[in-house]
This record gives structure tokens, C-alpha cells and sequence, in this order.
């Protein structure tokens, strides 16, 4: 979640929508005023290498400097990430990843005048790529790539539905405002570079930051589901999805 003072801007970072990405590019326009919230370190390092990070989100201002001398130490490059990476805690949060809409308006207090916006995309993508970073996040935050073998994939998604987790990237109750209407501009995935850019400008940033390819793995847009997804895999997603693809306009495919 970033909510910038300097922009009268704030985005809400949705589950598998390249989150991560807009939010390290955005970081590098903010103010020192704005609130940035902390994300994997190995992405934190690469955020402050590319001039960005994340700034007035912890609970208690010591832990927060605490946090980042010790990222900026990495970044120096004194110690190994894939030695400390699981023992960095930025602390008690005010703010924090992936934190709805309803909490900042109930922490930060009235949003008028403040451009709201997220990112989505298609269900079934979303789904994929849990289920990709779910067999691959260990390795990645050790430095490695997100990129698991197809049938692993399938299988991951059928551990999902084994623990009804299926649902985790759902995403629309993150963009609900306090009455729970939903208001707020949505980027679609596929053209992201272009209506992030879009709007940036509309918002006053003559240079809009470029997106990094944060968390880059199974590139599931690119893939027909109906090549991973097994007909009972589909139904489940559009049970659980329902709600998103029509507020969102994704076609939903028949089992």
C-alpha cells in the first residue's frame, strides 16, 4: 500500500497483480511525508538500489529505522540476503502490505480529493501464479527465479482447493470503502506499463517511473488456463471468483 501526501494519491496493492512492481516504482516519485509500506526484502533492496523505499508505515519509528539500516547494510553489501532474509522484521505496522481500503481510510482518516487506484487482472491468472509462487517463493526470496514445472503448478492449485484457499487472490474486498461500495480506478494487467503511465501523468508526474518485473514467473496471462486448469479447477475458480469477474469484465470460461 502506498498513500502519498505530495500526489494526493493512494494505491491499494491487490494479491498477484504485479503489486510489488508498482509498488517499487511508484516509491521513487514519493515524498518524504508519504506512507510506503515494506515489502519481501530481496524487493526492498532492489526498491532502494533504484532510488525508492519504503518509508512511514511502522508503528514505532525506531523499528522502521532499524529496519531499513539493515537492508541498507545488505545493499552496501555487508552480509548475504539468503542467510538473513528470514529474520528481517520491519516491527509492529501501522500500515502494511496489502491492507484494505476501509483500514487506511479508518487509520489515516478522510481520502477526499485523493485518487484511489488498483491493479487486477484475470482470475484464472491470478490463481496460476499463487500456485507458481506458492512452490517457488522459498527459493525466490534466497535469490532464485519463480518459475515451477506445469504439472507442479496443477498440483498446487489442487492443494488449494484441498484447504479452500482457492479464494486467497481474491482481491475485491481490499478496494471496498468503509460502506462498502466500490469506487476507485482498476489498471487491467495486460496493459499495465501503459495505463500506469496514464495515469501517473494525470496525476501530475511528468516522468512516470517504469515498472521493474518484480516476482517474474509463470507469465500466466500468456497462458490458455484450459493448458493447466482441469475442467473441476475451473468451476471452483469461477465459484470463488464470481463476483470479481463481473465487476471487473473477465470472461468466464465454461467448465
Amino acid at each position: 500500500m502506498i498513500l502519498s501526501r505530495r500526489w494526493h494519491m493512494v494505491f491499494i496493492k491487490g494479491r498477484k497483480v504485479a503489486g510489488t512492481s508498482v509498488e517499487m516504482a511508484l516509491s521513487t516519485a514519493c515524498g518524504p511525508q508519504d506512507i510506503v509500506t515494506p515489502i519481501t526484502p530481496r524487493d526492498e533492496i532492489e526498491r532502494m538500489r533504484a532510488g525508492g523505499r519504503a518509508a512511514n508505515f511502522a508503528l514505532y519509528r525506531l523499528d522502521e529505522r532499524r529496519y531499513l539500516r539493515a537492508l541498507e547494510a545488505l545493499l552496501a553489501g555487508h552480509g548475504d540476503l539468503r542467510e538473513v532474509a528470514g529474520t528481517l522484521q520491519p516491527g509492529p505496522l501501522r500500515y502494511y502490505n496489502h491492507m484494505p481500503l476501509a483500514e487506511v481510510v479508518a487509520r489515516y482518516g478522510d481520502l477526499a480529493g485523493f485518487t484511489v487506484f488498483a491493479v487486477e487482472r484475470s482470475p484464472y491468472s491470478k490463481v496460476l501464479s499463487w500456485a507458481n509462487m506458492a512452490a517457488t517463493y522459498a527459493a525466490y526470496e534466497a535469490g532464485q527465479d519463480m518459475a515451477a514445472p506445469a504439472a507442479e503448478v496443477t498440483r498446487q492449485v489442487d492443494d488449494m482447493m484441498a484447504k479452500n484457499e482457492l479464494g486467497m487472490a481474491r482481491n475485491i474486498d481490499l478496494y471496498r470503502w468503509p460502506d462498502g461500495r466500490i469506487d476507485l480506478a482498476v489498471l487491467r494487467y495486460a496493459d499495465l506499463d501503459t495505463e500506469f503511465a496514464g495515469l501517473m501523468r494525470r496525476l501530475g508526474i511528468a516522468a512516470p517511473p517504469v515498472l521493474p518485473h518484480a516476482k517474474r514467473g509463470l507469465l500466466a496471462d500468456g497462458i490458455d488456463p484450459r493448458r493447466l486448469l482441469r475442467p473441476d479447477q475451473i468451476a471452483r475458480i469461477n465459484e470463488a471468483y464470481a463476483d470479481e469477474f463481473s465487476t471487473f469484465g473477465y470472461a468466464m470460461l465454461n467448465p
